[in-house]
């Protein structure tokens, strides 16, 4: 309950009210996206079958089937607000096959258009607004791709606070093959680390070899996808959180020339940073360090989380931006026993606004996309369940499940997967939250 109460605050205090007159705007949005099929023989406009995926999805209907079996099982009067006027909603084949032939970046534009303008200030603070970013991969799909394929599908970006969705972007076939961006080894010249492997027959690769290409292939995916995103979003007043993945140089430059900050973690995956990290306030300057820390108890333990932040590296490190490090060291009891992890990290928030509470509300902040995002899709609407695989009906349905996500968000709810066993019983709140009637 305070959950739900402190989004709901932070919404009001945004001017998003739960009534929103904008999303009345539904068709106007979908007028952009191209209908794949042909004029002859529609039956069903594609505004009405968008939302009626939209409100199944709402209503705990998940997949392609459920979807065609909730719309039949209506009554007239909420056929007619989701723009069925004769009664007749459509068949599962005929969903299944305008999603595999509908363009996917169309409709995540439309989706975009929704919800990017809450976030959108005249005038934003500096660090005001706190981004995730974050890849998943669909592993109900995986059975039905080749072998040694990338294992990751999608990346997207999530607001901190109300867990909205701000886009999501898919891997492309390419994104695996070639770097849109190189990495910070090849833009220096060194080579890549080799691993001891076991040694097999000429062309084969070790099973150590084989692990380490689908890594390097999830990586390349994810930052192929990375790149393209942040290219759509106004990060005036944003900070771009992320895991070690994303601790490159171009990435957090572009964020920067954009106007935005950065907030990541640092790994092996850049062993000079991390040595610098390491030895902040222990170098020759002697800068004054600050320090934070936070206690939680629930769930049957209790955790710890501690900060030091320093700004000696600032004007002797060379990586674009970098205002501050920051080591968190995260105590926490497990089975009676205290147990203890040490993380170092980057980011371009200056100590005037990056106090060592704020960068460890954002550090801890960044768990959004996976508790608030990626547990509720895998979960409580069987994303990973799902065998959608042919063509784009699998980013189509990943777009609905995150529309419908951040529509829940919107209203203020926190606890998805009771209010979709409600909206089962209660179409016309459904229609609500598309700001729709029965009447």
């Amino acid at each position: 309950m305070k959950y739900t109460e402190a989004i709901q605050k932070c919404l009001k205090e945004r001017g998003i009210e739960q009534e929103d007159p904008r999303l009345q705007e539904w068709q106007k949005s979908f007028a952009h996206v191209k209908d794949p099929r042909r004029k002859q023989g529609q039956r069903f406009t594609l505004t009405s079958m968008l939302l009626l995926a939209l409100a199944a999805i709402l209503s705990n209907h998940v997949s392609e089937l459920a979807i065609a079996q909730w719309g039949a099982g209506q009554s007239e009067e909420v056929k007619k607000a989701l723009g069925f006027e004769k009664g007749v909603t459509p068949h599962q084949s005929t969903i299944q096959r305008l999603f595999r032939k509908m363009n996917v970046e169309e409709l995540e534009e439309a989706f975009r258009g929704l919800f990017v303008h809450l976030f959108e200030q005249t005038q934003p603070e500096r660090g005001a607004c706190a981004v995730a970013i974050d890849g998943k991969a669909q592993k109900g799909r995986l059975k039905f791709e080749e072998e040694k394929s990338y294992p990751v599908h999608a990346v997207s970006l999530v607001e901190h606070e109300t867990g909205i969705v701000l886009m999501q972007g898919h891997v492309q076939r390419g994104d695996t093959e070639a770097k849109e961006r190189p990495t910070d080894e090849e833009t220096k010249g060194e080579p890549a680390e080799q691993k001891p492997g076991k040694k097999g027959k000429p062309g084969e690769l070790t099973e150590q070899e084989q692990e380490r290409e689908q890594e390097e292939k999830k990586q390349r995916s994810e930052l192929a996808v990375a790149y393209r995103l942040i290219a759509h979003i106004d990060w005036k007043g944003k900070v771009l959180t992320g895991d070690a993945l994303y601790c490159q140089r171009c990435l957090c430059a572009a964020i920067l020339l954009a106007g935005g900050d950065y907030l990541v973690l640092v790994k092996a995956n850049q062993p000079h940073l991390l040595e610098d990290a390491k030895r902040a306030g222990e170098g020759i300057l002697r800068l004054a360090e600050q320090q934070a820390h936070t206690t939680n108890k629930g769930h049957g333990r209790m955790e710890i989380r501690s900060i030091r932040v320093s700004s000696e590296l600032q004007g002797y490190s060379d990586w674009p931006g970098l205002d501050q490090v920051f080591q968190i060291r995260r105590r926490w009891q497990s089975k009676g026993q205290w147990r203890e992890e040490v993380r170092y990290g980057v980011s371009s928030l200056p100590a005037t606004i990056g106090i060592p509470e704020r960068l460890l509300k954002l550090k801890r902040g960044h768990w959004t996309i996976e508790n608030g995002l990626h547990y509720v899709k895998d979960v409580t609407m069987g994303e990973d369940r799902s065998t959608v695989h042919a063509d784009n009906g699998p980013k189509i349905m990943a777009a609905l499940r995150n529309t419908a996500i951040s529509l829940l968000r919107r209203a203020g709810f926190s606890t998805i997967a009771a209010r979709l066993r409600y909206n089962c019983g209660h179409p016309e709140a459904v229609l609500h939250l598309l700001s729709l009637s029965l009447g």
